[in-house]
């Protein structure tokens, strides 16, 4: 064939080539048509290797970028209703879920970059123990990189083939402390010794991590095992109409009643009604045997009523305006009102009549809490003050111990059972922090912000933690670890203010309530250790009274 025709085809070839590339400018490189004059260029070798070398070349790789990521969502799906045991294996399977990828994690950069393992273990531990306490979405994504930056000891310590003389990067467990007592340390050789006959692809480290056993975290319940209806609960902040006696019997005001739920028998009983007087309860607390109830009212009057013979049997009237606050000392009863007054009455004096009186509050109190030795008596007011009294101070009426850090109403009040002088309170919707003081010193000791209004706290018995419940705007209950102040679980499920709380006398449940009108019971504690105090023989503190 003519060259021009050759040259025609050819020209008519990319004519045809550029229209098609017009529609994709993205392959006009690749589909150009070479000149037949021009020369071909010799094509490029990357890698070249001597003729008369005996071994073959292995090239070089170059950097590559790792990447493994994963992502589990829960709440994006549809969740159907389902029973209580559907719930917790859902929340089991969550947090099994979460240690197994924190153990993939920490595997995967020891394989890969030789991550100190030491570290790692820790890592995971620490790790798992974060899922365990905040099970839900897990969106953990894994980078591990190799650039060219790379220093010679960080290639040395990723297992690299590297030169010999390469300095290593010490680690922690080659800084050891003289005078640090420690295990017998076993020999490379034992260590590394089935690593030779091994068909694992993993190092010896990963696999003994792999056996390591798993810590068993505590689960707590993100369900109540029991909800019972309140009609009439009222969602007063400053009111406590919820309380728990020794003998396992709730008392819950209810508008212008009080009702006894007992938790043994599950029966209901109403102990006593104000409709007549034109009257409705702010209060209600159980004395320490457990008998007696004393029951605060919106006009200003106290009644002491028996359980057992469902009677009254005093009234006091020592206030002006309504009674939101009751805490029982044995047989004196301490009172906090809206009339800024604060009376402790001592009903084994016939006739009664007020012992005391403390006037240190500026507006309502809302908060009153007897220390464990029955010595100092907390209470917390609308004047965002938190004011300790001595109960032994004779007829004097100025607090021991003043604090004045929240920016808040003080209601949360509670004292620790485990540190002797502790004292923790929760401030209002301006203030929103847990604050731990130490009475003895009166030092302020921690503080945490928990985001929301804290209407109530309560130590456990059994371990050093602490329960929350809050208002706007969580409407949660969180349960913390003291003094670490890390959140161990949050449970969710009032639409109102948790405003109410009360503790089981076992101390493994609490019962909340809200706005809502419910009333809500949850096992959080747990009681794998001792119920029994342990006490030294040198602990004074307690021995007198």
């Amino acid at each position: 064939m003519p060259r021009g025709d050759v040259n025609g085809m050819e020209s008519g070839s990319a004519d045809q080539t550029m229209n098609f590339s017009s529609s994709s400018s993205s392959r006009m490189d690749i589909c150009q048509v070479t000149p037949p004059n021009s020369p071909l260029p010799p094509r490029k070798k990357l890698f070249t290797s001597p003729v008369k070398s005996p071994d073959r070349f292995i090239p070089q790789r170059e950097p590559r970028r790792w990447r493994i990521a994963y992502t589990c969502r829960y709440e994006d799906q549809t969740v159907k209703p389902s029973t209580s045991s559907s719930l917790n294996n859902r929340e089991d399977a969550k947090e099994g879920l979460g240690a197994s990828q924190a153990l993939y994690q920490r595997l995967l950069r020891n394989e890969i970059m030789g991550a100190d393992m030491p570290d790692a273990m820790e890592e995971n531990n620490n790790q798992e123990n974060r899922m365990a306490a905040h099970p839900g979405i897990i969106h953990s994504t894994v980078s591990v990189q190799a650039t060219s930056n790379f220093s010679s000891s960080s290639l040395h310590t990723c297992g690299a083939a590297g030169s010999s003389s390469l300095p290593a990067t010490p680690t922690k467990s080659a800084k050891r402390n003289v005078f640090t007592y420690s295990p017998k340390k076993q020999s490379e050789r034992l260590l590394t010794s089935t690593s030779t006959f091994s068909l694992s692809p993993l190092s010896e480290k990963s696999c003994q991590m792999l056996r390591q056993p798993r810590k068993i975290g505590r689960k707590i319940p993100k369900v109540p095992y029991k909800v019972l209806d309140a009609p009439e609960l009222q969602d007063d902040f400053y009111l406590n109409l919820v309380d728990w006696s020794h003998t396992n019997v709730l008392a819950v005001g209810l508008g212008t009643s009080v009702y006894l739920w007992s938790a043994n028998n599950s029966s209901v009983t109403r102990l006593c009604d104000f409709q007549l007087d034109n009257n409705a309860v702010t209060s209600v607390s159980w004395s320490e045997r457990g008998d007696r109830v004393a029951v605060g009212t919106n006009k200003g009057n106290i009644q002491i009523w028996d359980t057992r013979s469902q009677e009254r049997i005093q009234t006091l009237s020592h206030h002006t305006a309504r009674v939101g606050a009751l805490a029982w000392n044995g047989e004196v009863l301490a009172s906090g009102s809206r009339d800024r007054c604060i009376n402790l009455n001592d009903l084994r004096e016939p006739p009664v009549y007020q012992k005391r009186k403390f006037n240190g509050h500026k507006q309502e109190v809302c908060g009153l809490k007897w220390s464990p030795d029955h010595m100092y008596l907390a209470s917390g007011g609308n004047d965002n003050r938190l004011l300790v009294w001595s109960h032994n101070a004779g007829n004097e009426s100025t607090p021991v111990q003043t604090y004045t850090d929240h920016q808040a109403a003080v209601k949360a009040i509670a004292w620790s059972p485990h540190h002797h002088g502790l004292l923790a309170s929760g401030g209002g919707t301006a203030d929103r922090y847990i604050r731990f003081w130490n009475t003895l010193t009166g030092q302020a000791l921690q503080a945490v912000d928990t985001g929301s209004q804290v209407c109530n706290l309560a130590w456990s018995k059994h371990a050093a933690e602490l329960v929350s419940t809050h208002g706007y705007s969580q409407n949660q209950i969180l349960l913390w670890k003291y003094p670490s102040l890390t959140q161990i679980a949050k449970l969710t499920g009032h639409t109102y203010r948790v405003l109410y709380l009360a503790m089981s006398p076992d101390g493994e449940s609490i019962v909340t309530g809200a706005g809502d009108e419910t009333l809500r019971f949850w096992n959080i504690f747990s009681k794998s250790r001792s119920s029994r105090e342990r006490r030294s023989s040198l602990d004074l503190l307690n021995a007198f009274r």
